[in-house]
């Protein structure tokens, strides 16, 4: 497995909103037109970039992310080529991949002002935002999100219980102030690699 990830400054804020849609991939380019916030299209933008990125580090032609699309339950995925994960959360970007098998990535930013409810029912004995991504990158592994089922998942030490399967996590320290998570069907140690030069998607939007 393998994450990929970059922290956004104002700079490559700026680069990533004022990509053409043309450049992303076609089931992406409606969706990318009907933004109306610029700090949403950056990081949806960022997050694709991310992908290709890591499908070029696991030896994918360029042209593969043309292949991305959407199944029915609207998650993005490939017909054929490697399971993904996308999440961004304050200025940190993140997207997670695994040859092998379907995964789930959460990243959150750390913040005060969390209700003792929520604080409660989340994580009564332990981190509130380590669990939180815990339960989010569970139910983004197995394909079908929504508020019950972030619910419904049972975190038990490095093991997420959902639709009676066991999902394994494992915690990232990828930016300091930032939690994340990914969870998969099987055990596994990522690799974590940021990504900081932009250099190739300048040079690529100066050509266009």
């Amino acid at each position: 497995m393998l994450v990929v990830y970059i922290v956004l400054d104002e700079a490559r804020e700026a680069l990533f909103a004022e990509r053409p849609a043309a450049w992303a991939p076609a089931a992406y380019r409606a969706r990318l037109d009907a933004m109306r916030s610029r700090e949403a299209r950056a990081r949806t933008m960022a997050g694709l970039w991310l992908l290709e990125q890591g499908l070029g580090m696991l030896g994918h032609a360029p042209d593969h992310l043309d292949g991305l699309g959407f199944a029915a339950g609207g998650r993005p995925r490939f017909a054929e080529g490697p399971g993904f994960s996308i999440s961004h959360s304050g200025q940190l970007v993140a997207c997670a991949l695994d040859e092998a098998d379907v995964v789930g990535l959460d990243v959150e930013q750390r913040r005060e002002g969390i209700s003792p409810r929520l604080q409660q029912w989340v994580a009564a004995d332990g981190d509130f935002f380590d669990r939180w991504c815990a339960r989010e990158a569970t139910v983004k592994a197995s394909g079908h999100v929504g508020l019950a089922r972030i619910r419904a998942v049972v975190v038990d030490d490095a093991i997420a219980r959902l639709d009676d399967r066991d999902w394994h996590l494992t915690w990232l320290s990828l930016v300091p102030g930032y939690a994340a998570c990914v969870a998969g069907p099987r055990q596994s140690q990522p690799a974590a690699i940021e990504t900081t030069n932009c250099e190739a998607l300048i040079n690529r939007a100066r050509v266009e």
